[in-house]
Parts: C-alpha cells; sequence; structure tokens
C-alpha cells in the first residue's frame, strides 16, 4: 500500500474542513432545542447587541423567546436560562456535563496572563473555604476593622472637621480596596496602631490602588479581546507595575499575612508553580477579592443619600448598636460577630442594594449532549461545545412578577411586617429558594460571602458613625451603569457623584 504525498491528504482535508465551518455556519435548531436566534451578521451573530448592553439585550430576547433560547455571539453559541425556579438544575448538574473551569481558565489568560496547570477552580475553592470562614473570620473581621481604622481614620489627607468635597465612588472603592487589600495580603508592621507602620500601609496601598484602579478600567475590554494598540500597550505596562508590587518575596516579608495568602501561596506551589506566575497569580487574586465590595459600599451610601428615610433607619439601627455597647457614635470600637449578625434593617438595605446593582453571569460549559429539565416540565437538548449562561439580575432580580416595582429602590423589601428578615418571594404563585442571587448559588456560591458583609457593614458603620455625609447637590440623578460591567459582578457607574463629608463635631 502506498503511502499519500501531502498534497493529496491537503486535498482530501479541505472539502471535509469547509463542510464542517459551512455545517456551523448552517447552524439550525434540531428538534428538543432551545429556541436559536443566530442574529443577521455571520459570525459575529449578536455580540455588538451583546456587548453594548447585556441585560437590555437578554431582557429583548426573553420577551421573544421566552425562558431559554440560544444565542450565537462571535462564534459561539449561547443558551441562557432565566427562570430561577429552573436554576438548581443547572447548579447542581455533575462537572462531567457543565464545568466552570473551561471558562474560567480562558479567562484567567485574557485578563491576567495566568496559566495554572491542572487548575481546578472547584477544588481550590473547597481548600481555600476555610480560610475564608469558620475560626478565621473573626480574626479577618478584626484585622479588617483595625485597617478601615487606618484608610479612614490616620490619612491625614483625610480626617479633618472642615468640609471636604470628593467623589463618592472614589472613597468607597478606595477604603474597601486599600483596608481589603491590607487584611488578606498583610501589613508593614505587626501592631495595627504603630504610627510608622500605619504610615508605610497608607502610601504602599495607595500606590496599589492607583495603578489597580488604572487596570479595573480596561479589564472588561480584556475580558472581550476588544483592547486596542495603545489599550494593549497601556494595559501591559500597568500588570507589570503591579507585578512588583505584589511580587512572592515581596509579600513573603509582610507581617499580619492572612491565612487565605498563606494557603493559597501553599497551593501555588504544590501545583508546581513558578514565582512569576505565582506573582501574576496574586494579581488575579486581588481583582477576584476586592473588586466588588467597593462598588457595594458606593451604592449603598448613595442610596441612603438619596433617600433620607432608609439612612434614618439604618442610622438608628446603629446608634442603638451603640448604646447597647455604652458607647458614643465617636467610640465605635471592635463589633462582635454577634452584633453584626443582629442588624436586620442594614441586612435588608445591603440586599436590596445588591439585587439592584448585582449583575454576575453564572456560566457552564456543555461537555455533551445533554437533556435540561425545566421546572414547567418542559424538557431541552443542550449542545457539547455551546456555553450554558444564567443571568440572575434579570430574574429574579428585576423581575416585575416576584418584585413590585423592580427597579426602584425600598429600603424594606427584605424585611417583614415583625422585623424579622423576609424570604418568602413566589413566581407564578411558587415560593421561590433562589430569589435574590449577588453571591452566585450552588456549588460556585462565593466563598467569601461571610467575610464581604462583615467588611461592608464595617466600613458603613465607620463612615455613618464619624463622619457627617451629605450630596454636594441633593438633586443629583443617580447614575447609570458603566454597562461593560455586566456579568461581572458588581456594576460600577458611568459617572462619580461628588460628596460633602467632614469628621463629626464630638
Amino acid at each position: 500500500m502506498e503511502w499519500l504525498c501531502p498534497a493529496a491528504c491537503l486535498g482530501l482535508l479541505l472539502p471535509l474542513l469547509l463542510l464542517l465551518l459551512i455545517s456551523r455556519l448552517r447552524r439550525c435548531r434540531l428538534p428538543g432545542e432551545p429556541p436559536l436566534d443566530k442574529g443577521l451578521v455571520p459570525w459575529l451573530g449578536h455580540a455588538l447587541e451583546f456587548s453594548r448592553d447585556a441585560a437590555k439585550f437578554l431582557s429583548a430576547m426573553k420577551q421573544k423567546h421566552g425562558d431559554i433560547f440560544t444565542i450565537k455571539a462571535a462564534g459561539k453559541f449561547i443558551t441562557f436560562l432565566l427562570d430561577p425556579r429552573s436554576y438548581d438544575a443547572v447548579l447542581w448538574e455533575s462537572r462531567c456535563k457543565l464545568d466552570f473551569g473551561q471558562y474560567a481558565r480562558l479567562l484567567m489568560d485574557r485578563m491576567f496572563d495566568v496559566q495554572l496547570p491542572d487548575y481546578d477552580p472547584n477544588a481550590e475553592k473547597v481548600m481555600l473555604r476555610a480560610t475564608l470562614q469558620s475560626k478565621n473570620l473573626p480574626s479577618l473581621t478584626k484585622a479588617m476593622f483595625f485597617n478601615l481604622q487606618t484608610i479612614l481614620l490616620s490619612d491625614p489627607s483625610k480626617p479633618s472637621r472642615q468640609w471636604k468635597e470628593g467623589g463618592l465612588f472614589h472613597l468607597a472603592y478606595s477604603t474597601m480596596f486599600r483596608a481589603g487589600y491590607l487584611t488578606l495580603y498583610g501589613n508593614e508592621s505587626k501592631n495595627y496602631e504603630d504610627a510608622s507602620g500605619q504610615a508605610q500601609d497608607l502610601a504602599h496601598s495607595l500606590e496599589v490602588y492607583n495603578e489597580f484602579y488604572k487596570l479595573d478600567r480596561l479589564l472588561m475590554k480584556a475580558a472581550r479581546s476588544m483592547l486596542n494598540a495603545a489599550e494593549k500597550k497601556e494595559f501591559g505596562s500597568t500588570k507589570k507595575n503591579l507585578w512588583k508590587l505584589l511580587s512572592v518575596r515581596s509579600l513573603n516579608h509582610r507581617a499580619n499575612r492572612s491565612a487565605w495568602l498563606e494557603s493559597y501561596q501553599r497551593h501555588l506551589v504544590d501545583l508546581g508553580v513558578g514565582e512569576d506566575m505565582q506573582t501574576r497569580a496574586m494579581l488575579l487574586q486581588l481583582w477576584s477579592t476586592q473588586s466588588n465590595a467597593g462598588p457595594a459600599v458606593f451604592w449603598l451610601l448613595l442610596f441612603l443619600l438619596k433617600h433620607p428615610l432608609a439612612r434614618a433607619a439604618v442610622q438608628g439601627e446603629v446608634e442603638g448598636i451603640f448604646r447597647t455597647r455604652r458607647q458614643t457614635i465617636g467610640q465605635m470600637q471592635m463589633t462582635s460577630q454577634e452584633v453584626l449578625d443582629n442588624t436586620p434593617i442594614f441586612d435588608s438595605v445591603l440586599n436590596e442594594t445588591l439585587r439592584l446593582t448585582a449583575a454576575p453571569f453564572i456560566s457552564r460549559e456543555v461537555l455533551q449532549d445533554m437533556p435540561l429539565r425545566l421546572a414547567s416540565g418542559r424538557e431541552y437538548i443542550l449542545r457539547k461545545g455551546d456555553r450554558l449562561c444564567l443571568f440572575p439580575f434579570i430574574s429574579p432580580q428585576m423581575d416585575s412578577e416576584i418584585y413590585e416595582e423592580p427597579e426602584k429602590f425600598k429600603y424594606d423589601r427584605f424585611l417583614n411586617s415583625d422585623g424579622t428578615e423576609k424570604t418568602d418571594f413566589y413566581k407564578e404563585g411558587e415560593k421561590l429558594k433562589y430569589y435574590n442571587m449577588p453571591w452566585g448559588a450552588g456549588i460556585n456560591i462565593c466563598i467569601g460571602k461571610f467575610y464581604a458583609v462583615n467588611s461592608i457593614k464595617q466600613c458603613v458603620f465607620l463612615l455613618l458613625s464619624h463622619f457627617d455625609l451629605e450630596l454636594k447637590d441633593p438633586d443629583a440623578k443617580i447614575p447609570d451603569f458603566d454597562k461593560e460591567r455586566y456579568g461581572f459582578g458588581m456594576l460600577q457607574p458611568e459617572n462619580d457623584i461628588t460628596i460633602r463629608y467632614k469628621l463629626k463635631d464630638q
């Protein structure tokens, strides 16, 4: 038998590749599959509309096709499921059918140049969960409190009894980011109240924040491979600056390193990751751990400033906490977990804020053709190679069937008439398990939720107890969302809001 020459092999392969390409371009909806909407532009499909305003586009698709449909975007077929009664069928499905790891690895590489061997995000979460919860939570909460005090009360550029003006988003984001960074990555001195250590922590955390903020402006474009030449250059340069600041060698010399940092570094070493890639992974984790809490504090404070009844209710709850602890409002000390767990009014305000402003995608890669049964009893076939995506921002969070006037902020929406937490919400007469999903759900729920909630509460309590805050323009419109942020956690505003603030007269 004679071997085929390379030219003959190429002649046989080209028609096969062409047929494969045509079959992809001509994809049709098969019996049992969700409604298919490919758009009018070859290959691109709905990519431009989707990236321009995902919430608006997907709401229109839901109106057109119902709670489940498949779209084409930049050559990828994505099935969206928007019925919260059916989310369990996705959230708890076996990883051999629906996998998060592939998409996570793609984004890690695109955004942070991180490639980890044998990376398993679920195993990593299991390993790190204990470092942010249970017995480690009190020490994290205590460290965060001291670091928040350093940022808010020890910075000579901030404390003043004279009115100052500044951007609310900048104040919230920089405060939470810098304090959170110091809490997880460590301080200059073991003694939180050492003046020299505080000064160095203030300078170092500000340098990290300023570089990170420049990176943050470009991250969403990087995730979608939409950076132009100038932006790519700036993006690369900023990452290099951050890698120097977060080098493993420099982190190894910091005091008060968290159990989270120690465990994550050991995990990277166990994976056989070298120092350079470890440093890149530290920047990835800096974004993962610090990019959402600051925007959450911004929106919460803005809603309080725009809604006097809500602010009075929260302020009254905070003052009540101080009275029971025999403190004046200006003497706020470390708050216990018991106190932090018993703030129902604040919890309702936070839940309502997150309902309105948290918009992550929950994505899975479909690894094999498989059936998906919905709560309605209908069953659909998912196709191998597609992506399956939940978008809780549309439903349940902004679903008018579940929430009356869902676009409005109502601080007591998550309170019963007796002041307890409200958890009974319904769709089509059925009580919902998933009625608000800012932290995700199922096996991929945010492992840092309890630490994040404690940190947000402490920051807002410190600001309300020590500062007078007011909008420079009481009639200022609540800013629109930066629509690039849909799918990546907390939304950010298109523009900042100017506030006036000063230390309270004690």
